[in-house]
C-alpha cells in the first residue's frame, strides 16, 4: 500500500478536482491519497463514490479541509469511512 499526498490549497477550481482523479488514475488498490484543500470538496465526494472509493474528511479549524481517501477495485456506494 502505497501514500501519497497533494495540497491542493490556493487552486481554482476545478483544478483540486482534477488533480485529485487524476493522481487516483495511478494509484492501486488500496493505496491512500490524502488531500488538503481550502473548503470540503463537495463535487468531488460523488465522483469518489462513483469510483468506488472510501474516504473520511477532516475540516480544519482554518475552515480548509484534508480528505484520506482509499482507493478500492469496485464501486462501494457510499464511500464514506464509517
Amino acid at each position: 500500500m502505497a501514500e501519497r499526498a497533494l495540497d491542493n490549497r490556493g487552486l481554482e477550481p476545478p483544478m483540486p478536482m482534477v488533480r485529485t482523479l487524476e493522481a487516483l488514475e495511478g494509484m492501486e488498490t488500496g493505496d491512500v491519497l490524502t488531500i488538503h484543500n481550502d473548503r470540503v470538496p463537495v463535487y468531488l465526494l460523488p465522483q469518489l463514490e462513483e469510483i468506488g472509493a472510501t474516504y473520511r474528511v477532516e475540516e480544519l479549524p482554518d475552515r480548509s479541509a484534508r480528505v484520506r481517501i482509499v482507493k478500492n477495485g469496485a464501486s462501494a456506494g457510499d464511500g464514506r469511512d464509517p
